[in-house]
């Protein structure tokens, strides 16, 4: 006959009954999931992925200070106002250089660029002069000033021609403004012509009438 483990018994009436986990004389009930732990993969160093993007030479302790200087660094980004740019172009004589542009506008100090555009054959060539104002005020006043004014001697043209340099955005704007306007001064036209024919209808029953 087989002899009864009574402590092993007594062991596994007092778990079913106040818990498997023992501390001591105390038990507790087992924790869920403490059996089914998540196991962490481990990688070496040239495993893990680098985002060469977001590496920085902080250190970790410093992450919160910069986050809390980020934030109002980028509150003071969208209240400045960005530098505004003023540009105007001119055509000169092909073989201009800079320096004779530049002497020109010599009392406004815009950035100067030579550019050359081509219509047709590359015997149709033209050059012009890109000029980058600091303020739309200095631009203006060069536009007074100079405007129209022979300038044979350094740039090769009789009358000076400034004309605004546009983007590709400002570009289509004022095409679209352009066109507005055109649409428009269509429109009116064509109003105008029928309520001139209207009255001359108008006078011609009338006229008969009488008659």
């Amino acid at each position: 006959m087989k002899k009864r483990n009574l402590e092993k018994e007594k062991q596994l009436e007092l778990a079913a009954i106040w818990g498997a986990e023992v501390d001591g004389d105390a038990r507790f009930p087992k924790r869920r999931g403490s059996a089914k732990k998540p196991q962490i993969a481990k990688l070496d160093d040239e495993e893990l992925p680098l985002d060469t993007d977001v590496l920085s030479d902080f250190g970790s302790d410093v992450s919160g200070e910069l986050e809390k200087a980020e934030k109002p660094a980028a509150k003071r980004a969208k209240t400045a106002k960005k530098p505004t740019f003023y540009r105007l172009h001119c055509f000169v004589e092909p073989g201009t250089e800079k320096n004779a542009v530049r002497t020109v506008f010599e009392d406004y100090e815009p950035k100067v660029e030579l550019r050359s555009t081509q219509k047709g054959n590359a015997l149709n060539k033209a050059q012009y002069a890109v000029l980058t104002f600091s303020n739309k005020a200095m631009a203006l006043h060069a536009v007074k000033m100079l405007d129209g004014t022979n300038q044979r001697d350094l740039l090769g043209t009789k009358c000076l021609k400034l004309s605004l340099m546009l983007n590709r955005q400002q570009s289509k704007i004022a095409r679209r403004r352009e066109n507005r306007v055109r649409r428009q001064a269509k429109k009116k036209s064509a109003e105008d012509e029928h309520r001139e024919d209207m009255e001359f209808l108008q006078k011609f029953i009338h006229s008969h009438a009488q008659r």
